[in-house]
């Protein structure tokens, strides 16, 4: 990662794969095409032995083999980071042509970079400093987004979200566009705090004193000082006391996702204290002669940092788990927070997670459905403890198949793993590596049958991975036929006017803290309505449910978000489906405020215009990351 300072720069380790030029690995390519120039740069060749030797280019801001190098390793890192977190792996096949995430760092001239889900692609911009307020850098001096570790990490993590859940991208209500923002502003501050050598050199800088050290705290320094706006993009430590008004107030995507990213973050700082406060106090005080912080001490202090930032990262993914795959908001992803969390480890001794409810109550983002912020009262509550709502075990045959696929969805994930440490393994030359090669590339198709959501086709070469592609369908067929007997119990209409679709399953495989193994299966149910699209901006009426199962197919927490206008519902279901309309109906006006082709446009852009606004880009728009 390259910096102005020194101290600033530092290598960034992602697991080791055989690389093609771009490069290109399994999971993303980069494809520097510059479509305002409308040339190709030279692709860099990372496994080129001259650069293995000096563990990959040095930092040069006018070298585009650099600026490849750069947005391959952010990008691995956050899918690493991800995918851990997860218990899984991550995969970004779109289809034959588009296997694979593409990143292009030269995408265009302008002070934007965004992901665009058609292309499959996480596209950079660049732009020149502004001429009379350029901040530190030369006036009209070429910026480049893709050299801003966070607004790389930043578009990556906003894949990552959409490759998780594909309908967070609806606007059904304010918090859904600004859960995007939030989410990808803290996994790219979060992810800095892993590089321990960068830990260490600010916190011997700050004293401690983390929340101050504007090159982990900031986001996008640089890029928003070039704008003239003289300060960084957004900052996760603000030296104010919180508005707990603001949310209530605020409807702008990065405005409002600030709050969620301030909430997280004081949770974040509250635990950190708590823990090196201890420290200090064991150290006596930890200073060395020269009134700075002890080397040994800075350095434990790190090791409890990056310890303290990779839970959080944690938390934060394995929440997904614990969210209805639509209409997303604060509320439920605190909840999901808490709950993820819980599940692991009930004891939580550091109280992080009551530092997190507190960091969200100081904001004003209260949850609702509970009736405390106590931590046992935010949990989902069990299936076990509904009432009419309560969903049956599967059947015997329906338990059968889920224990299939989990048997073979292990062996993939088990041969997966054996085929990698095969190609990394390999020579960086001659035919052995392209043996290796294409060993490897039967991993992307594990990763396929593995990850949830993906109809692909199965390989008939390969006999286990077939039977794994026969197992999903039998699977999906399974689930669907569970989720309609049981619409009214999911909060789904019933009948066959609005089909009822599985959106994805997947294997959950982790440890827990006393060291048993955890294994779960989640399954996520859609149904939609496009019965008066016009009268909704063009965007469908979605309903959903987040099912987790135990192993034995019981199932253990039910995550809903129920149809509205269904009859028959259960009364709080019912209550829920009609604050939900309202929602997205104050969120239309809320953004047609703001949209001043409202006021002149057609009827054609206005029975479209909520589902043009569900476009990364759109929400980019005068606006950056």
């Amino acid at each position: 990662m390259s910096g102005r300072r020194g101290v600033y720069r530092i290598t960034v380790d992602v697991e080791n794969e055989p690389l093609e030029p771009g490069p290109q690995g399994r999971l993303v390519e980069v494809v520097d095409y510059d479509a305002s120039n409308k040339l190709y740069y030279t692709a860099v060749n990372l496994d080129d032995p001259n650069h293995l030797m000096e563990d990959g280019l040095a930092p040069n801001e006018s070298d585009p083999r650099f600026h490849q190098q750069m947005v391959y390793a952010v990008t691995m890192r956050v899918i690493e980071t991800a995918s851990r977190a997860l218990g899984r792996p991550l995969h970004f096949y779109l289809s034959q042509r588009t296997p694979r995430l593409r990143i292009i760092p030269h995408g265009f001239q302008g002070d934007n970079a965004f992901f665009d889900p058609k292309s499959n692609a996480l596209v950079f911009g660049y732009f020149q400093a502004r001429e009379d307020d350029a901040g530190p850098n030369i006036p009209g001096q070429i910026v480049y987004t893709c050299l801003s570790h966070d607004i790389v990490a930043h578009e990556m993590t906003h894949a990552i979200v959409h490759r998780l859940r594909r309908y967070f991208i609806e606007p059904t209500n304010p918090d859904v566009h600004a859960f995007h923002e939030g989410f990808s502003d803290i996994v790219a501050i979060l992810v800095k705090f892993t590089y321990r050598d960068l830990v260490i050199q600010l916190i011997q800088s700050s004293e401690g004193r983390l929340w101050e050290a504007n090159a982990l705290v900031d986001l996008a320094q640089q890029f928003g000082l070039a704008r003239g706006t003289g300060r960084a993009l957004r900052s996760a430590y603000l030296n104010e006391e919180p508005d707990p008004t603001l949310y209530a107030q605020t409807f702008e995507p990065h405005a409002r996702g600030a709050i969620l990213l301030g909430a997280v973050f004081d949770g974040f700082f509250a635990a950190y204290q708590s823990r090196i406060g201890a420290l200090l106090r064991i150290g006596g005080g930890g200073t060395d002669t020269a009134g700075s912080l002890h080397p040994d001490l800075v350095r434990r202090i790190a090791d409890d940092v990056n310890d303290l930032a990779d839970r959080v990262l944690r938390m934060c993914f394995r929440a997904f788990d614990y969210m209805a795959p639509v209409d997303v908001t604060f509320s439920d992803f605190l909840r999901a927070l808490v709950t993820s969390d819980y599940t692991l480890d009930p004891e939580d001794k550091d109280e992080l997670r009551y530092h997190l409810i507190e960091g969200f109550r100081r904001r004003g983002i209260y949850p609702e459905g509970v009736k405390s912020l106590a931590e046992e009262s935010l949990l989902w509550s069990e299936n076990e403890d509904s009432d009419d709502g309560k969903l049956p075990e599967l059947s015997t045959r329906g338990r059968r198949i889920m224990q299939s696929y989990l048997g073979m969805s292990s062996l993939a994930l088990d041969q997966m793993a054996r085929r990698t440490r095969e190609a990394s393994d390999a020579p960086a030359s001659e035919a052995p590596r392209q043996d290796a090669l294409a060993r490897y590339q039967k991993v992307d198709r594990a990763l396929q049958v593995q990850a949830d959501g993906l109809q692909s086709e199965a390989d008939p070469e390969d006999a286990l991975e077939g039977d794994l592609g026969t197992m999903k369908r039998q699977v999906a067929g399974m689930l669907q036929s569970y989720a309609s007997k049981n619409a009214k119990r999911l909060g789904l209409a019933t009948g066959r006017k609005h089909k009822i679709s599985i959106a994805g399953f997947h294997a959950i495989q982790r440890q827990v803290r006393s060291g048993l193994l955890m294994i779960e299966f989640v399954v996520q149910v859609v149904q939609t309505d496009r019965s008066d699209n016009a009268a909704r901006g063009g965007l469908p009426r979605r309903a959903g449910a987040t099912i987790v199962f135990s192993a034995d197919g019981t199932p253990r927490f039910v995550i809903r978000k129920p149809m509205d206008g269904e009859d028959g519902l259960d009364p709080e279901l019912s209550a829920l489906a009609g604050r939900r309309k309202e929602a997205f109906e104050r969120n239309m006006r809320q953004m047609d405020k703001s949209d001043p082709r409202v006021a002149f446009d057609d009827q054609e852009y206005l029975d479209e215009r909520m589902a043009l606004r569900a476009a990364f880009r759109a929400l980019h728009e005068g606006h950056s990351s």
